[in-house]
């Protein structure tokens, strides 16, 4: 009869329904391990300085979980040491849109435009970086990136540059003695005996 037919039908469509939602679920759970499986062999590789296996690695889990922010910086910091710089730039270029005030993506991009020997890129990204916003103890790491700045500055010539970098750190730091020292050697490199 028809109704037989029908409810045959309903049964079958219900059946149906259920398997496929059971291996969708069945599925997405396989690749979200699968995720966290080479996610965890990539950050181990990069711990043990094994930057292209990180490189593979993390590229797998991105495969599984693409959206995965985490992976994805790590991916670019194994690019950066394995020297494949482009594509790590990309990475970071990718990131920096997302958090364009991240203090340490910004310093990642002027590290490797200083690779590209691209120093006004380099000088803006660490500027970007020193004033940008970090997790931890962003007084440090600002006083961190404006010393690396500074150096950089010097190994371009840039003395006044390189000085003014400098004034900021004292300005900004709660100094101690090992730090006035170590500041005081950098201004004799500027050329700069007064503030020394």
């Amino acid at each position: 009869s028809t109704s037989s037919v029908m409810l045959v039908l309903i049964l079958s469509t219900l059946a149906l329904y259920a398997l496929t939602s059971f291996l969708f679920r069945s599925f997405s759970a396989h690749q979200s391990q699968l995720a966290k499986q080479f996610a965890a062999s990539g950050q181990q590789a990069l711990s043990r300085g094994d930057a292209e296996r990180a490189v593979n690695d993390l590229r797998t889990s991105l495969s599984y979980a693409p959206d995965d922010m985490t992976n994805r910086l790590l991916l670019a910091e194994s690019l950066a040491r394995s020297n494949q710089l482009e594509q790590a730039r990309s990475y970071f270029l990718g990131l920096l849109d997302a958090q364009p005030a991240d203090g340490f993506l910004n310093l990642q991009l002027a590290r490797l435009a200083r690779e590209r020997k691209d120093s006004r890129a380099a000088i803006d990204y660490y500027r970007a970086a020193a004033v940008g916003n970090w997790s931890g103890d962003s007084l440090r790491e600002r006083y961190t990136v404006q010393l690396e700045l500074a150096d950089y500055l010097l190994q371009l010539n840039d003395r006044p540059s390189a000085r003014a970098e400098l004034l900021i750190v004292i300005a900004d730091d709660t100094a101690t003695t090992e730090i006035y020292t170590m500041l005081g050697e950098k201004f004799e490199q500027t050329k700069d005996p007064t503030d020394a």
